[in-house]
């Protein structure tokens, strides 16, 4: 299930490099999502609330149609994490990407991240990152995304900040506020 925006012959599979230490651990290797990867993306996404929002089948059924980038990493046949980036032309309702889309003309709005916790500080998300950057390099001149700042997601505040990213604004949507964050590409 190639996503729709994503050019044949794309960025190719792609291994991570295992950060963590100890024995048998193998290498996060990065593909396309596939339509049997949805359950356990969904899964891994609810796992991951309040870091990301709620979603249902059919709606990551969508995001596998029109996402610009949705990539997986896995692990010894595990799913180890997902990404799920659009173009800023998508018809997205979300308050977060029309902020961004306001402001912004030319970048990669990172929807969404989740790296399941066995593989966390396993540079999973630092190599689905990559992945996204060198495939959107061509197009885009920037990444773009929000992090949760109440509550407070400290974890992704500082990934982004190791990222080179920079806070550009922020919102409060009531029980959640969020802080903006661009990154010039390439990385």
């Amino acid at each position: 299930m190639p996503c729709a925006a994503r050019e044949p012959g794309g960025t190719p599979e792609m291994a991570v490099k295992d950060e963590g230490q100890g024995p048998g651990r193998q290498p996060a290797r990065i593909r396309d999502v596939a339509a049997p990867d949805l359950e356990a993306v969904l899964a891994l996404n609810e796992q991951a609330i309040p870091a990301v929002n709620s979603l249902t089948l059919d709606r990551l059924g969508w995001f596998a149609r029109e996402a610009a980038y949705f990539r997986v990493a896995e692990s010894a046949g595990r799913l180890a994490g997902f990404l799920i980036c659009l173009s800023p032309e998508a018809d997205y309702a979300s308050p977060n990407f029309r902020w961004l889309s306001e402001r912004y003309a030319d970048f990669l709005y990172i929807d969404r991240i989740a790296v399941a916790p066995e593989f966390h500080r396993r540079g999973v998300a630092g190599g689905l990152y990559r992945d996204a950057a060198a495939s959107a390099s061509s197009r885009y001149r920037q990444l773009a995304c929000e992090v949760n700042t109440r509550p407070r997601n400290d974890a992704s505040l500082a990934f982004h900040e190791r990222f080179g990213f920079r806070a550009v604004g922020s919102q409060d949507h009531g029980s959640v506020r969020v802080r903006y964050f661009v990154r010039p590409l390439p990385l």
